[in-house]
């Protein structure tokens, strides 16, 4: 009993502290490789500013220099003369920042000799205008031709630092991603642990206190022995005292006989008879004494082996409490481990009732021990979430663990919490429910890094369109232009182009939805119209700029909804996309749409790798991308399928998907009819 709950407390203290040493360690560094990646989006965020700067202080010199020449004000060189300086500090400036970087030396090089070349070729021009001499045409081509290579050597160091900053984004994003799952595992496990042993001492507890209940009831029927033995002793004596006044009985009576025979000689024949008889009573009581005797003895002899027996019992009963010492030493340093504890540790019965409440309890919810428990667990929740303690309380009655469960709760000083409930039901020796245990964890500071980091993908995403959209202009216009180019290149190059656009411009989109899907703006403008119609178009659009898959849908007739005609044409656009993306060439995408129990049913099957099981249930989530050699050259952030399905449950429908590898894939969205 006693190595058994060592053993148990040392492997529950041993991997309790290799999980936290593990995940400090990650923690520790994945906090300074994030703080070093944010400083290298900034340090890039600056270095393109310091660029911008540079190009607007030349164009403003150029204009200031353009009009002096023209009005011949030396208003007009306010501008101009302050350019110079500032543009040269600047130049100092872009070489300081990108010191850590040889291509960007290269570029800041070029450009520092560029704007020598363009401010010498202003200066010239602004002398021959103060002294009166003519400004030729070749004047004006040479800063012409300037200011173009200016632009161009800018544009070629923006190019490069954005190919940098999106290195750097991307290693960001790939930390963010990674690291917080394996946390969140490595933090379970502990979890796992520290209940597992808290679990195998509470039993090792309840069979100690078992032990002690047997031995209360050996002392007592030991007990109860004895008093039996004495009673028998003293049976014993008193039997030996009869013996003795029985012999003195018969010492008279041999003596009444001789007496009687010296004075009744003449009777003497006639009392033979009765002589005899009494001899043979005689005889008969001492057979009778000696069996009394030799039941004296075996008596005696069973006294003997009870008395070894009860010592060994006593010894018994003194290891025992040795143990059941040993246990409650352990059991408080179990006891002590929980009220250091940085997480809420909190018992409660089946109605709710507080019974336990540790240290980082009051922590976390302002509330001293003495003030807690014996109360209702509702006096720390939200009374619009009543009915969720109530519902919780009910699947734990029925022996169901509840794993990471995310809500709010109430602290002393009314302030409202975000907070991680892992909460296990206590079974006794019978396997019933008998009470609660609750681990809450405070992620109030999670949900704000949340909160920010999508703010920031938002504001990232807002900016990137603004030029995106101006580029996406200017390849149309050219598309339109060049349209009748002989060279074939030309045409392919601006259909690629408008292709990479619009696909950057879908991804920027999809980052904007999540921006405004997590902070509450995502608006669903509902209206009628026909999804076959929809899905039709969505698939002409596509056709046209894929030509390596075949398309198949044949309706059977129109079908009626109220909802997002533009999100649900992302929605099935998005489902189009992958299909085709992750099937390979010549094969088919099948496409149904139908209607089930008042709810039209659509689903996109394709001809691809398929989706191992493990996958299937996390195709959903947020950022989550399937793994495999194939699916690794393929683009994306994962969040097409996670936003598809929250556009579809915001409209009080369902998605789901079914696959096996090597077989394709089927994915499925439902939406409620049109009602009438």
């Amino acid at each position: 009993m006693t190595n058994k709950l060592n053993r148990n407390l040392r492997l529950g203290y041993g991997f309790s502290i290799i999980i936290l040493l593990i995940v400090g360690t990650v923690s520790w560094l994945t906090y300074k490789t994030l703080i070093n990646s944010n400083r290298a989006v900034a340090h890039s965020g600056e270095v393109m500013q310091k660029l911008e700067k540079l190009l607007s202080v030349m164009k403003d010199a150029e204009t200031g220099q353009r009009g002096y020449l023209l009005s011949g004000q030396d208003s007009y060189l306010e501008p101009y003369n302050g350019a110079y300086k500032e543009a040269q500090d600047l130049g100092a400036e872009l070489q300081k920042l990108t010191a850590d970087n040889a291509g960007q030396q290269t570029n800041i090089a070029a450009i520092r000799d560029i704007l020598h070349l363009k401010l010498d070729i202003l200066q010239l021009l602004v002398n021959k205008k103060q002294r009166h001499l003519p400004v030729s045409g070749v004047d004006l081509n040479a800063g012409k031709s300037a200011m173009d290579g200016f632009r161009k050597a800018i544009a070629r160091a923006e190019y490069d630092e954005q190919i940098l900053l999106r290195e750097r984004i991307a290693k960001w994003n790939r930390y963010t991603r990674l690291v917080p799952a394996f946390i969140l595992i490595a933090i379970l496990t502990a979890v796992f642990i520290s209940l597992f042993s808290y679990r195998k001492v509470t039993r090792d507890i309840r069979e100690k206190d078992r032990l002690r209940r047997e031995l209360e009831a050996s002392e007592e029927e030991t007990q109860s022995l004895n008093e039996e033995l004495t009673a028998a002793n003293e049976e014993i004596t008193a039997a030996n005292e009869e013996l003795t006044a029985i012999n003195e009985e018969v010492v008279e009576a041999r003596d009444e006989l001789a007496r009687a025979n010296n004075l009744l000689e003449q009777r003497v024949a006639e009392r033979t008879e009765a002589l005899q008889a009494s001899e043979e009573v005689t005889q008969a009581l001492n057979e009778e004494l000696s069996a009394i005797n030799e039941e004296m003895m075996a008596t005696n002899e069973e006294l003997m082996v009870a008395n070894e027996e009860l010592s060994e019992s006593q010894q018994q009963l003194q290891n025992m409490v040795d143990e059941l010492r040993q246990a409650d030493e352990r059991n408080a340093k179990l006891v002590a481990i929980v009220e250091a504890s940085d997480d809420a540790i909190i018992g409660k019965d089946l109605e709710g009732v507080v019974t336990a409440w540790n240290r980082g309890a009051e922590q976390i919810f302002g509330y001293k021990e003495t003030d807690i428990v014996g109360q209702s667990m509702l006096k720390i929740v939200p009374e619009d979430l009543w009915h969720e303690e109530h519902g919780l309380l009910t699947r734990l009655r029925n022996g169901e663990k509840i794993d990471h469960y995310e809500t709010v709760r109430r602290t002393s000083d009314s302030r409202l919490i975000d907070v991680s409930l892992t909460i296990s039901p206590i079974f006794d020796k019978e396997g019933r429910v008998t009470g609660v245990s609750k681990i809450a964890r405070d992620i109030s500071e999670q949900k704000r890094d949340d909160q920010r980091k999508n703010d920031f993908i938002g504001m990232a995403s807002h900016e990137l369109k603004t030029p995106l959209t101006s580029l996406t202009a200017l390849i149309q216009v050219l598309q339109q232009k060049l349209k009748d180019n002989a060279e074939p290149f030309v045409a392919n190059a601006l259909n690629k182009a408008n292709q990479q656009t619009k696909k950057m411009t879908s991804l920027i989109n999809g980052f904007l939805n999540i921006s405004r899907l997590e902070s509450g703006k995502l608006e669903i403008h509902k209206e009628s119209f026909d999804l076959v119609h929809l899905v039709e178009e969505q698939i002409d659009e596509l056709s046209m700029v894929v030509s390596g898959h075949t398309f198949v849908f044949k309706p059977e007739s129109a079908i009626a909804v109220s909802a997002d005609w533009e999100k649900i044409g992302a929605v099935i656009s998005n489902l189009l996309s992958n299909a085709v993306k992750y099937s390979p060439k010549e094969t088919m995408v099948t496409v149904r749409c139908l209607v089930e129990n008042d709810h039209a049913v659509l689903s996109v099957q394709d001809e691809g790798m398929g989706i191992n099981p493990e996958d299937l249930s996390k195709i959903f989530d947020r950022y989550y991308r399937v793994g495999t050699e194939y699916t690794k050259h393929i683009s994306g952030f994962g969040i097409g399928l996670y936003l598809s399905s929250e556009i579809i449950q915001r409209h009080d429908g369902k998605v789901w998907a079914e696959s096996e590898p090597g077989a394709g894939s089927t994915f499925y969205f439902s939406l409620p009819l049109e009602r009438s």
